[in-house]
């Protein structure tokens, strides 16, 4: 993986806040190559760059095990407004997030995550059977802001069923009338699509003083005993918030309730 890369940064619009999920606490906690061709990865990438240099859409590839770009092509840079160079350098995501209109990032963390939850639900065997396909809005060349549409699916799993490599496609949106992100997760097998839970809003969902302060102390990895004793209330009392938490937020465990508490801005 070598090259160099040339970025005009000029007139980038300040980098909004985000609170992007950690789609790793969805996976298994280590990846398994063991069994899987090591050079599998440069065999995709090469068929990724013939595909892209015949197109007119922006080509990605994301790696989940790294959490970075691992390929952009030309055109994917040129639609978000950046001078390019031909690299095979690992790309941060916050390159590409500056260029993402800030109403839209929480929207997209949230389906990104739902989407990712859904797929590592299923079998091994369909997880790559599925695409999720998404309208947002971008700073494009001279901060001219338009709507994209993009598509992502499962590239490459691990040994384990970890989704590894992702693929990413983007194009200008051929409506541009609409403000809303839209998301669309679709098994390209079956035709079947699947509805994204709505993201819940600070509005419809009041946590209390003490609900905060018991998810803030989870969210630091103290256990019920724990912080039983901090706040010296019993361990009953503790879990008996811990379940209105997860009702409230709609989560099944802590790691959701904490993931959604802080796209929601309910925590920091």
């Amino acid at each position: 993986m070598r090259g160099n890369t040339d970025l005009s940064l000029q007139n980038l619009p300040a980098k909004p806040p985000r609170t992007a999920p950690d789609y790793l606490q969805l996976l298994n906690r280590y990846y398994d190559f063991e069994g899987v061709e090591p050079d599998r990865l440069d065999k995709q990438l090469a068929l990724i760059r013939a595909m892209a240099q015949l197109s007119s859409s922006g080509v990605t590839v994301y790696d989940l095990q790294k959490r970075t770009h691992v390929y952009v092509s030309r055109n994917f840079y040129q639609l978000h407004g950046y001078d390019f160079r031909e690299t095979q350098s690992c790309i941060a995501n916050e390159l590409f997030d500056a260029r993402t209109h800030p109403d839209d990032l929480p929207v997209l963390a949230h389906n990104g995550y739902e989407a990712m939850k859904f797929m590592m639900q299923q079998p091994v065997h369909l997880r790559k059977h599925f695409k999720m396909v998404t309208g947002y809005r971008i700073f494009a060349g001279n901060e001219q802001l338009i709507r994209v549409s993009e598509q992502h699916q499962v590239l490459e799993l691990d040994a384990s069923g970890n989704i590894w490599l992702s693929l990413g496609v983007i194009d200008i949106s051929p409506d541009q009338t609409i403000r809303e992100v839209t998301s669309q997760l679709i098994n390209f097998h079956t035709g079947e699509l699947t509805a994204l839970p709505d993201r819940p809003s600070e509005e419809k969902i009041r946590l209390t003083a003490r609900e905060k302060e018991i998810l803030g102390m989870i969210g630091k990895g103290k256990l019920s005993k724990e912080i039983s004793a901090l706040l010296d209330i019993s361990v009953h009392t503790v879990n008996t918030h811990r379940q209105r938490i997860l009702e409230k937020l709609r989560a099944d465990n802590a790691i959701e309730a904490l993931q959604s508490a802080k796209m929601i801005g309910l925590i920091a």
